[in-house]
């Protein structure tokens, strides 16, 4: 039995798969990415229409159809496809009809691929005491149908379990991961615990780790958001994205609290270089909110989407993802401040920027507490 962790079939065309397979996987997303990757593979070298057929074993599947499909010769490819999905779920009288297929199949010419997939290993129980014995002679169970099938592919074919994710994609990793161990994130703790390991795959594969061993105790294993937060530290660089928007929602109290715990993360983190690298990022916090502001008057004016996406994708330089959450927040916060408004902020962040430059780097706190001040509470009526 060979077992197998790619996602990618090694095999480069129709005349090299094996004549069959089985995968494994408590992820769905996983195995339907295998499919997809043996899809990938075939496109171009078998009628995809006529010789690629799916067959799912959580509905009735009719014998006589899937045997008239395996044994009838293609006219178009040299091979044809026949995908089992979800073969656990199938009854009795199919699996049946499969084993026999499968021990005639291997002892003639092999023109149709079986590809069969599984959220667990089938396996054969023995039933318990004698009388259970009695009862089932002459005729099979369904488990032991399914070890007789397991042991033909084992002969003829290729055996994979896929314990691992196989997507770069980290919400797609994440889901899939989640699946496997038995969690389920909702959307707001996905994107939560996406961002605040600042959307690295490696950081976010360790930071799992802690929520997952936090989970086993729990009876409900729904990852919200509040566990999220309570087990992963959020990244500095989306700290101050946070400090950001609570000044483009006009939260004075919320920003001056975001904002205590970016200095308090590096001063813990810096030591003695805290005043120097607080200043740098003070002088980071002004350019991010000079762009904020510059869309709000650029959104204001025009008001066109898509230019505004584009002016984010080029200034903000982050994921897809935090190129769209950011537009729709900028669209939202732009609503909280008056043309008027943003051209006195512009004052303030210039005089700030040029004073922050010149003055000693002690004071780069103190100074930071005065710019968001100064912001939330700008009143002007023209």
């Amino acid at each position: 039995m060979k077992k197998e962790e790619n996602i990618k079939l090694p095999e480069k065309s129709i005349s090299d798969l094996k004549p069959c397979y089985l995968f494994i996987s408590k992820s769905s997303s996983i195995l339907d990415e295998k499919i997809s990757s043996l899809k990938k593979l075939l496109k171009n070298q078998i009628n995809m229409d006529s010789d690629f057929n799916i067959y799912y074993g959580a509905e009735e599947i009719n014998s006589r159809d899937f045997l008239n499909y395996c044994n009838t010769p293609s006219f178009f490819s040299m091979r044809k496809v026949a995908v089992i999905k979800d073969i656990d779920k199938v009854d009795l009288s199919f699996s049946e009809t499969l084993l026999d297929f499968l021990k005639e199949y291997r002892s003639k010419s092999q023109e149709t691929v079986i590809v069969i997939t599984a959220s667990k290993m089938p396996f054969y129980q023995k039933e318990q005491g004698e009388g259970e014995r009695g009862k089932s002679k002459g005729k099979k169970s369904k488990g032991k149908t399914f070890q007789e099938i397991i042991e033909i592919i084992s002969s003829i074919g290729v055996i994979e379990t896929l314990n691992n994710p196989t997507s770069s994609s980290l919400k797609k990793w994440l889901n899939e991961k989640a699946e496997l161990d038995g969690l389920h994130f909702t959307q707001q703790s996905a994107n939560r615990f996406i961002e605040n390991v600042n959307f690295d795959l490696n950081l976010l594969k360790k930071e799992y780790e802690k929520i997952n061993i936090y989970m086993i105790s729990e009876k409900d294993k729904t990852v919200e958001e509040e566990t999220v937060n309570k087990l992963v530290n959020r990244i500095l660089e989306m700290k101050i994205f946070d400090l950001v928007d609570f000044i483009g929602k006009r939260d004075k109290n919320s920003a001056l609290e975001a904002l205590k715990s970016v200095l308090y993360e590096k001063k813990s983190v810096k030591g003695s270089q805290d005043f120097s690298q607080s200043g740098k990022n003070i002088l980071g916090l002004i350019t991010l909110l000079h762009r904020m502001f510059k869309a709000f008057l650029y959104i204001k004016s025009q008001g066109q989407k898509d230019l505004l996406s584009s002016y984010v994708k080029r200034h903000i330089g982050h994921v897809p993802y935090m190129v769209q959450k950011v537009s729709e927040n900028y669209i939202r916060f732009s609503r909280n401040y008056s043309i008027a408004e943003i051209i006195g902020i512009f004052d303030i962040l210039n005089d700030y920027d040029t004073l922050l430059r010149t003055s000693h780097q002690d004071m780069a706190q103190g100074l930071a507490l005065k710019i968001i001040s100064d912001i939330a509470d700008i009143k002007t009526t023209a």
